[in-house]
């Protein structure tokens, strides 16, 4: 009898499906409405009507599932198993198990409707074939939707009042807390309190929240680890992860700390301890505000070529950047000329009246490195240098004391007038203008956070002008470790430590006339300016392989080194460091690329085989799993995977290949249609491939005029010889 005929008494077979829902954890196991008891009587309902052919073939259950949406993983495998005409009937417990939601059981109704199947209760009477019992199922749904819309309102109103009476709701508990089941409150983390302070008073220390969780991460510290209870009863551990910024400010937004409970956009004093006082909160919170969305970079520059001083080196004459970029000519060495040129030249023209326009990039970095390097021999450049930011430090002491005075008078005005609107609103002032009132409360606290991120900046600027005088001897051996330090590290080192101390290198042309001899005067003024403390901290620490400080950077201003530099003969590979001090640099190597090694061309057989090791081993469960991970498509993953198939002469000899143009020739798509042979025709069209290769190549090497025989593209270890047939 086809499958698509609804079978009536005694014509025959008749597929039957059960369905079972629960909607808590708590119903799962053990009660009598449990998925198991549901699934019992309706198991027993079926085999009473065993005479008619009613013969179940499937069991579907969604424990701890809300009725509210068909969304559900049992339904929609029963649904499936409905539309491929496997199921003719489904048996449920009550009405209310199918569903909860009037708007969905229409639809659902009209499924069955069309799918031929029929849907009838172990313990009611759900049939439609008369106008009065489609009614009575309308109304049972009607009833089962109240209630669960009302069950929902109550829980929400439960929840408010709780948030009133300041009572955590519940869900995960924060990092920082455990929670105390017998006063039902939350409460300090012995261990975890403190790492929240932590990273509460750097926030506000505008120290930035990539510092923040890197500096976690680097004292052993993780995220919190969580058990879960899974729908199915099982038990999963997630978190004790690393630390990530994005997770950082998360806490910082978070206020449970600060001692209220926010819900439904409202939020009320908690009964359980504050972990940070609410001033830090708002100074971690007004520091690490998003003003504006960053903007989505659709390209990545890729400084292929290393320049040291890409986004630090700018042109003094028309103050743009020197941006890095290369001749398009190949030196010798095989490798490209690397420049640094005004961008104004760049984007206008090359007739733009620019006097530095293009500097070759080693010899600029080189004397950049020489000049900071050298003045460590020279103790009257370090003194004059401690001097300059001595009495910039002593100058800005009095200004940024002011601004501060200011900014704490605005901040006590904003608190008064934040305070003015609560008593409003509290007085029942705010019933005519509540719109006007709100947003003006808005725009005050924006205005606080605001001035609290302004006072934090010139709190800071103010403990670096009154910072203790430097060290001359110290900066002076810091600066010499430095020019023995740099050359040994890698491309990427190297670019990372100069942006640690340099700030700014500006170039302009030295005043003067041309000097005998020269068409061009190329002596330029180079200015240095220096994160000169960032330096000293950060070399230490990065050679001595100690831990990062954990206290904020200090960075004084006005620390700057000018030199004078002739580039005059930089094109013959030499630099002439005229001022402060006079020292001849040779540029040894006037071309400097990072190479990039390339991989080496291999057959799609070898990944055929590592995933087939990885399937076999247990390493990756199933080709679905693998596509993710390998970010391919399920069918290009089953391509691939038929090259397993083959014989294993032909695997040998694909992976044995090193040719790209031997890759190409024996690529997956022609060797898949070989895959579905026998092993004898697969060795026989192979054969015949092999020859038609050889053939092409000999041409071609005949027209190129090569004298290297195809053989030698070929694997050098001894091939298998395969029949043409």
């Amino acid at each position: 009898m086809p499958m698509d005929v609804i079978n009536e008494p005694g014509s025959g077979s008749v597929p039957v499906a059960i369905y079972a829902r629960v909607s808590t954890d708590n119903q799962v196991g053990g009660r009598f409405d449990s998925c198991e008891s549901q699934t019992a009587i309706c198991r027993e309902y079926i085999s009473q009507r065993a005479s008619l052919g009613w013969h179940e073939v499937a069991s579907f259950t969604d424990a701890a599932y809300s009725g509210g949406s068909m969304k559900r993983p049992g339904i929609q495998n029963l649904m499936r198993m409905i539309q491929a005409r496997q199921v003719k009937v489904v048996v449920i417990f009550k009405l209310e198990r199918m569903s909860r939601n009037l708007d969905e059981w229409g639809p659902f109704r009209s499924f069955l409707d069309t799918n031929g199947c029929r849907l009838v209760s172990a313990t009611e009477d759900i049939s439609e074939d008369e106008p009065e019992g489609r009614l009575k199922n309308n109304i049972m749904l009607s009833v089962a939707d109240f209630e669960r819309r009302n069950t929902a309102k109550k829980t929400r109103i439960k929840m408010r009042e709780q948030a009133k009476r300041g009572f955590w709701n519940g869900g995960l508990v924060p990092y920082g807390y455990t929670y105390d089941k017998n006063t039902q409150t939350l409460q300090p983390h012995p261990e975890e309190a403190a790492v929240i302070r932590q990273i509460f008073e750097q926030a506000g220390q505008l120290v930035s929240l990539t510092d923040i969780a890197n500096t976690l991460n680097a004292e052993g510290l993780r995220t919190k680890e969580r058990h879960l209870h899974r729908r199915d009863g099982s038990t999963e551990t997630v978190g004790a992860r690393v630390f990530r910024s994005d997770g950082i400010r998360l806490i910082l937004r978070n206020p449970l700390y600060r001692g209220a409970v926010r819900f439904e956009g409202q939020e009320y004093a908690a009964q359980h301890s504050a972990l940070v006082a609410a001033d830090v909160w708002d100074r971690a919170n007004a520091a690490t505000a998003e003003t504006k969305p960053r903007p989505a970079y659709l390209f990545q520059e890729r400084d292929v070529h290393n320049h040291l001083l890409k986004g630090l080196a700018w042109c003094g004459a028309c103050n743009r950047a020197l941006v890095p970029n290369d001749s398009g000519k190949i030196s010798v060495q095989g490798t490209k000329y690397r420049y640094y040129t005004c961008s104004l030249v760049m984007r206008e023209s090359q007739s733009h009246p620019c006097t530095v326009r293009r500097l070759g990039a080693d010899a600029l970095e080189q004397a950049v490195i020489a000049v900071i390097g050298e003045a460590s021999q020279h103790p009257s450049i370090i003194s004059q240098m401690v001097d300059v930011s001595r009495r910039q430090g002593g100058g800005d002491r009095d200004a940024l004391k002011t601004a501060l005075d200011r900014i704490k008078t605005d901040i006590a005005t904003t608190d008064k007038k934040l305070v003015n609107c609560a008593d409003a609103v509290a007085q029942g002032g705010a019933e005519a203008m509540s719109e006007a009132l709100v947003r003006r409360a808005t725009e005050l606290r924006q205005h606080r956070q605001q001035l609290l991120l302004e006072q934090e900046q010139k709190r800071q600027a103010l403990a670096a002008a009154q910072a203790s005088v430097l060290e001359e001897s110290r900066i002076r051996d810091n600066l010499q470790r430095l020019r023995s330090v740099l050359p040994t590290l890698q491309p990427k080192e190297q670019k990372d430590l100069v942006r640690l101390f340099i700030d700014r290198v500006e170039v302009r042309r030295a005043a003067g006339r041309p000097r005998a001899g020269h068409d061009n005067n190329r002596t330029m003024e180079v200015r240095i300016k220096l994160h000169l403390p960032e330096l000293v901290r950060g070399m230490e620490e990065r050679i001595s392989g100690a831990k990062p400080s954990q206290r904020s950077a200090v960075t004084i201003r006005g620390l700057t080194l000018d030199a004078r530099v002739d580039f005059a003969n930089a094109q013959r590979g030499e630099v002439v460091i005229v001022a402060p001090f006079r020292q001849a640099l040779r540029i040894q190597e006037r071309v400097r690329t990072v190479q990039v090694v390339q991989p080496a061309a291999k057959h799609p057989i070898h990944r055929a085989l590592k995933w087939q090791h990885l399937l076999e081993a247990g390493n990756i469960p199933n080709r679905s799993a693998l596509a993710r991970q390998v970010k391919l498509t399920p069918g290009a993953i089953t391509r691939i995977m038929k090259l397993v198939e083959l014989d294993p002469a032909i695997q040998a000899y694909l992976a044995a290949l090193k040719s790209a143009g031997a890759i190409r020739h024996f690529g997956y798509r022609p060797m898949e249609s070989l895959a579905g042979m026998q092993p004898d025709e697969q060795r026989t069209a192979f054969g015949r491939m092999r020859e038609e290769y050889e053939r092409q190549e000999k041409h071609r090497l005949a027209k190129s005029g090569a004298s290297v025989s195809p053989a030698s593209s070929q694997p050098k270890a001894k091939a298998p010889r395969f029949s043409a047939g």
